[in-house]
């Protein structure tokens, strides 16, 4: 492996694995970081999203690979002299300790003198919005501002990556949104290289430059927002990043660069990521949003409302058809809400059905 290699990233992980036991939390994962992209680490409940973090910081060590930051090997270094912050779930505050305390705390362990320490956890708190209350302790605070106290002290330690561990899953649904909006903002205006790991898609697609999909510790997909919701590399990432229906076609052949697929009455062609093969049944995904319905119009997939809610901005169905029962976001509500039973025809997005394998 060569240097040049190595410094197109500010953080390169290869063929990380994590074994605790018999238990194989990570196995061969490899990943490039850009300087100053925001990635997000996304997925189920142990599939090994928290372990690759815990690695970054220097919190564990692998059982074999190598962590690379700046193209230096910090595999064995200490977390303490990795110039890697982390912001964690619970944020750790110092209960005990006002605002201020709780920022300039690390700054007195790395020896900074009092006035730069004055300064600059000032000059920080203005920056996060937080100016005025730096007497004031933890318990006083909301959870929105226990959480940029928490990512100020680490900004304050001047990291060249900046860690998060599911920052938000504490705030409710109204403030997480508002603030994945900060943290975003925050890390594109300081240009800070930041790794982020959730199991919520949308907060996922809503902050990241690049989102590493990861199912039984190993990496599904790698891709930007778009990439992966509109072009996902297989039926797990289909599901997991948003809401999909995959359904079962018939493989009619290969024109053009697109499949040809029979599904129920339609003949669709369609893009896909790597070219089936000829004769074989394939699956596709189609997103709820890209379904059509009409109860009054007698042509296309006929189907019978068996769910229906409405949601505000749209009235969500599950539909029964012959190629199985789809799940349906209408956002035009043309024929109006259909109640439970009603028959109904739908007809799909060709341009944006996608096949995968």
């Amino acid at each position: 492996m060569s240097n040049d290699k190595m410094e197109t990233s500010e953080l390169k992980l290869e063929n990380i694995s994590k074994r605790f036991g018999k238990v194989t939390a990570i196995d061969q994962v490899s990943l490039d970081i850009p300087h100053g992209k925001l990635i997000t680490l996304l997925g189920p409940s142990g599939c090994g999203k928290t372990t690759i973090l815990r690695i970054i910081a220097g919190l564990e060590i692998p059982t074999s690979g190598h962590v690379f930051l700046g193209g230096e090997d910090i595999t064995e270094l200490p977390p303490n002299e990795r110039k890697i912050s982390m912001v964690f779930q619970s944020y750790a505050l110092f209960p005990h300790m006002n605002v201020y305390e709780n920022i300039a705390y690390g700054l007195r362990v790395m020896h900074w003198p009092e006035q730069k320490i004055r300064e600059t956890v000032r000059e920080s708190l203005k920056m996060a919005g937080m100016g005025g209350l730096e007497k004031r302790g933890p318990s006083e605070l909301s959870g929105g501002q226990q959480q940029r106290v928490a990512v100020t002290r680490s900004l304050v330690l001047q990291p060249k990556v900046l860690l998060f561990d599911e920052p938000l899953s504490n705030l409710d649904a109204k403030l997480r949104k508002r603030m994945r909006g900060e943290i975003r903002n925050l890390q594109r205006d300081l240009g800070i290289t930041s790794v982020y790991v959730t199991h919520d898609q949308s907060e996922a697609l809503a902050i990241s430059d690049q989102i590493v999909v990861m199912a039984n510790a190993v990496i599904s997909q790698v891709g930007g927002p778009t990439e992966l919701y509109k072009k996902p590399a297989n039926s797990f990432v289909a599901d997991f990043i948003g809401e999909a229906n995959i359904v079962e076609a018939e493989l009619v052949g290969i024109e053009g660069g697109k499949a040809r697929v029979k599904v129920g009455p339609f003949k669709l062609s369609v893009h896909y990521r790597q070219e089936p093969d000829k004769g074989s049944r394939v699956k596709l995904m189609i997103r709820p949003e890209d379904i059509h319905i009409d109860p009054t119009v007698k042509k296309g997939l006929r189907g019978v409302v068996k769910y229906a809610m409405y949601e505000g901005a749209t009235n969500d169905y599950t539909v029964e058809t012959e190629v199985g029962e789809l799940s349906i976001s209408d956002y035009k509500s043309e024929g109006g809400f259909c109640e439970r039973g009603t028959e109904v025809f739908l007809s799909f997005r060709e341009e944006n059905v996608f096949l995968i394998n």
